[in-house]
């Protein structure tokens, strides 16, 4: 009874110990795709970073029409941002 009881804890531990692994590495994993993403962003003007920003939010083929409509809003606010510099 007693070795049942071992054997089930570590079995126990086992898996909290993988799982524990698991979720830290997806945390990390994400921690490091934020800092590489804002990295590449610091030096880009904000039309650019506009620009960066839609390719990532929509990749591939499948979201043809919705990154077209990202890079629209993008050329509408470098557009009004433009024209109020002129304004001034």
């Amino acid at each position: 009874m007693e070795q049942e009881t071992t054997i089930t804890m570590i079995v126990i531990f086992g898996i909290l110990i993988f799982s524990g692994l698991m979720v830290g590495a997806v945390y990390i994993n994400h921690k490091l795709k934020v800092e590489n993403f804002q990295i590449t962003i610091a030096d880009l003007s904000d039309e650019q970073k506009c620009l960066h920003i839609c390719g990532f939010q929509y990749p591939g083929s499948t979201y043809f029409d919705q990154y077209k409509f990202c890079l629209e809003k993008c050329d509408r606010i470098s557009e009004r941002e433009n024209t109020n510099c002129k304004g001034v």
